[in-house]
């Protein structure tokens, strides 16, 4: 009967399963298998024909009976990566490189697996082949703390490289940034202003939080050492070393005083002449002039010779280079008052040594040498060692006794000598006393 049915309808033989290949269908039920597709977390459904087909779990090679453009994942999907394998294919995406124009191919497979992973249709950033064979395989680097005596690291991402990495430039370097203990130590820090290290300045300096974190880094939590404020460094750019003479009589050697000490002791910096300008052309014109020759100063900005005036008769009073006008001068009943009025008394540089001096007279004592008469001990002091090093006195060989001894006779003869001229004789020539020059020898 239904032979004649399909006959008649003109339809093809039903296909039909034997009766155990039934009996074993309808033993079967649908079955749930992981998807196919890398990462993701949802599952694909195993009928009951498949199962027949398959005597059990299709094997590993087989494929979803779907029509796929660039999906290369063997295996069963989902109904979800089943939809969404049957649309994509590979894509090209611009090269993840600043100014670079080139792009690189993003497979199918590559975006299945990221809708898989919930992640959006948007292509990661990465490098087309020119790139990654210029700037070779980005990762994650440990860089040295920027932070002076921190010896911390901080990491350097990937994705950050490649922002600071150029198309057709060399490999950037590593930007200059805090570990992450040093930024929350300089987050906590604030500036403070501390006083200058100018005695009685009421100036004070910003102490910057870089700084402070550069000493807790080090260990140092005492206070910095003390700088000078704004004006004290203008002042102290101002001034120069001088050379000063040595105190040390007939020592041509100098001392330095530094520009901080004139700042200590309140040497005021002197006012530098601007530079003369050579005269124009004008100007060296003007003076050549003829005498009656008529000159419109409306129209020329040169500036006439002024005769000189006659020098004034009344005296000028002598004021301090700072006020630049010129004040009288106080009546003489009340010169202890005009106090604002009184020259500034310029400091002078302190009686110092030179380094030589200094050096000679460092571990020197005072010596004892033997009179070459009378064998009595000479102290010779260190500042009299110095002159005789310098070459001024003569080192002492008789003691004061002997010196006046021998100073009495020769005034003793010279007296004799102009009592009795004709009784006096050509004297011998008496070796002289050896006295140091400037002094006298000191005796025992």
């Amino acid at each position: 009967m239904d032979q004649l049915e399909a006959f008649a309808t003109q339809r093809p033989a039903p296909k039909h399963l034997c009766a155990d290949c039934q009996q074993m269908l309808d033993s079967l039920q649908d079955k749930e298998i992981p998807c196919a597709v890398p990462g993701c977390t949802r599952h694909a459904v195993l009928t009951r024909e498949q199962q027949l087909v398959f005597q059990g779990d299709p094997p590993a090679d087989s494929t979803t009976p779907v029509t796929t453009t660039g999906v290369t994942f063997t295996g069963y999907m989902c109904e979800p990566c089943t939809q969404v394998a049957r649309k994509i294919k590979d894509r090209a995406v611009s090269c993840g490189i600043i100014s670079c124009s080139r792009k690189w191919t993003w497979k199918a497979d590559d975006q299945i697996q990221a809708f898989a992973t919930g992640k959006p249709n948007e292509p990661p950033r990465r490098m087309c082949v020119e790139c990654r064979t210029e700037f070779g395989k980005l990762f994650d680097r440990e860089i040295r703390c920027r932070t002076s005596g921190c010896k911390s690291t901080w990491t350097w991402l990937r994705s950050d490289q490649l922002d600071a990495c150029v198309a057709d430039k060399p490999v950037p370097k590593a930007p200059s940034r805090m570990c992450q203990r040093c930024f929350d130590l300089w987050s906590n820090l604030k500036d403070e202003e501390r006083p200058c290290r100018r005695a009685g300045c009421k100036g004070t300096w910003s102490d910057k939080r870089g700084a402070q974190l550069a000493r807790l880094v080090r260990g140092k939590s005492a206070d910095p050492y003390p700088r000078y404020c704004t004006e004290c460094e203008k002042e102290l750019g101002d001034l120069d070393d001088r050379e000063i003479a040595c105190r040390t009589d007939g020592c041509p050697g100098t001392w330095t005083w530094s520009k901080e000490q004139q700042l200590a002791a309140g040497v005021r910096p002197k006012m530098k002449e601007p530079p003369k300008e050579p005269p124009t052309e004008a100007a060296a014109v003007a003076p050549a002039a003829a005498p009656g020759a008529a000159i419109d100063m409306a129209k020329t900005d040169v500036a006439l010779p002024v005769a000189p005036e006659a020098a004034p008769t009344t005296p000028v009073v002598e004021t301090s280079p700072t006020p630049t006008t010129a004040v009288a001068a106080p009546p003489p009943g009340r010169q202890g008052k005009g106090k604002k009025n009184r020259r500034r008394r310029e400091p002078q540089p302190p009686e110092r040594r030179c380094s030589a001096c200094a050096e000679f007279l460092s571990g020197r004592k005072t010596q004892e040498i033997p009179c070459i008469q009378c064998a009595t001990p000479i102290y010779w002091p260190p500042e009299s060692q110095l002159q005789t090093h310098l070459g001024n006195w003569a080192a002492p060989a008789l003691c004061g006794a002997c010196k006046l001894a021998q100073v009495t006779a020769a005034r003793d003869a010279a007296r004799e000598a102009l009592r009795h001229p004709h009784l006096a004789q050509p004297p011998a020539e008496a070796t002289p006393p050896a006295t140091p020059e400037g002094g006298e020898s000191n005796g025992g």
